[in-house]
């Protein structure tokens, strides 16, 4: 193994130039030494921080709130949503096949990436973080990376040879991991409605959330109906019981592999499975979220849940109430590509109420779309199925009402007339 010679988080931190535009890795592959740092050494440095989502705390968010650092993100998770609703957080609206373009033109003063120990011949693994860590570190005029034994030696677009890395730092933080929605009866039976709509021979794509990813649980359970099939997006642990049921195959590699994934999300089985396993491949988002190429796979289907979908088909996956939940992420960019794949179809599948029961989320308008109802093709609920691509809006109406929630569909149909 090559020799690691790091330096310490002190001395690291004081590389960055005051006014430093710094960007992170983000979820699984977040450098999260660092940028707790940061938070603590902000002080009247003008530093500004860009990333996508995390899956700890924040720990720089204090930091943020007082004013000290900057934070934009084009990924709003839980702990900073009443940042963003404040104006202490800035939301960038990006698709994620564009977040390599972005990062070209910014050229960040700062990458910040984690990453395992290098092998013999010098090369660092990002491990479940793919998405934009390669495109953050060659736009970088500084990169400095957490060095974390546990990160997975993962095939793809993954490799960082110690020459491009200006600062190693030992970590101090374990990988964060991503706790899978909890699935219940009403996702298991969305998860149902979706499999009756899936062709024997496919490439599949899940969003996050509580009905996709019971839909690949109900997969693992029981192939059946499924011949062969191949994963987009984001990576599970339940995609490992796909190769157990004969799903996915460990025949199928790099830089074909049954897994093509930008991001994890997942805990240490799924780690522990994709190390040194050339069956999953992790890429950045300029392949894995590119609608052009993954449009050229035969039924390439999405399958993607929502906040809200009105009665013409526009969907809306971001805003609720007027407050920011999430963002884009690649959602449009998978839409796209199953839109250009010959037999491919667009998913969209939730709940026909909020969890409360006080929502309808089928309703009349949205303030806010995400995907216009030009690209929607089949909405899903617990109540059914409703095939929208080639109907006129009044048709449209009449099928959606009929998959919400009984105690809404009046209500919908009056204000429909």
């Amino acid at each position: 193994m090559t020799a690691l010679r790091t330096s310490s988080i002190s001395d690291a931190i004081s590389r960055l130039p005051r006014g430093a535009h710094v960007v992170a890795a983000p979820g699984m592959g977040a450098p999260s030494t660092l940028v707790a740092e940061i938070g603590r050494r902000a002080d009247d440095q003008g530093w500004t921080l860009s990333s996508g989502l995390f899956l700890d705390e924040y720990p720089f968010l204090d930091a943020v709130v007082e004013g000290r650092l900057s934070y934009r993100t084009w990924h709003v998770m839980p702990p900073v949503r009443k940042a963003v609703a404040a104006g202490l957080v800035e939301y960038l609206p990006v698709r994620a096949s564009r977040l390599a373009h972005l990062l070209s033109r910014w050229s960040p003063d700062v990458a910040l990436v984690r990453v395992g120990p290098p092998d013999p011949r010098g090369y660092c693994s990002l491990g479940a973080s793919a998405g934009y860590g390669r495109p953050a570190v060659r736009n970088a005029r500084i990169v400095i990376a957490e060095v974390d034994p546990s990160v997975p030696r993962t095939f793809g677009e993954t490799m960082l040879h110690h020459s491009e890395i200006d600062i190693l730092v030992e970590s101090a933080t374990p990988v964060p991991l991503y706790r899978a929605a909890v699935g219940d009866e009403l996702t298991r039976l969305i998860a149902q409605h979706v499999r009756t709509l899936l062709p024997r021979e496919l490439t599949l794509q899940i969003g996050v959330g509580g009905v996709p990813e019971s839909l690949i649980r109900s997969l693992g359970e029981d192939p059946s109906g499924i011949d062969s099939m191949r994963i987009v997006g984001m990576a599970t642990d339940d995609m490992v019981d796909l190769f157990a049921s004969g799903l996915l195959r460990h025949s199928d590699v790099v830089p074909e592999p049954a897994i093509l994934s930008p991001d994890m999300m997942a805990t240490q089985r799924l780690l522990e499975f994709a190390h040194q396993n050339p069956s999953i491949g992790m890429y950045s988002s300029a392949v894995a979220h590119d609608p052009y190429s993954l449009g050229r796979r035969e039924r390439f289907y999405s399958v993607n849940t929502a906040l809200e979908v009105d009665l013409s088909g526009n969907v809306n996956s971001e805003v609720m109430r007027g407050e920011q939940l999430s963002g884009p992420g690649g959602s449009l960019d998978y839409v796209d590509a199953a839109t250009r794949s010959c037999g491919g179809r667009r998913i969209i599948a939730l709940p026909s109420t909020t969890s409360d029961g006080s929502r309808s989320r089928i309703v009349p308008r949205l303030d806010h779309v995400t995907i216009p109802r030009s690209m929607t093709d089949v909405v899903v609920t617990e109540y059914g199925v409703a095939e929208l691509e080639g109907r006129s809006l009044a048709e449209r109406a009449r099928l959606l009402i009929e998959i919400a929630h009984p105690d809404q569909r009046s209500l919908l149909a009056e204000t429909l007339r």
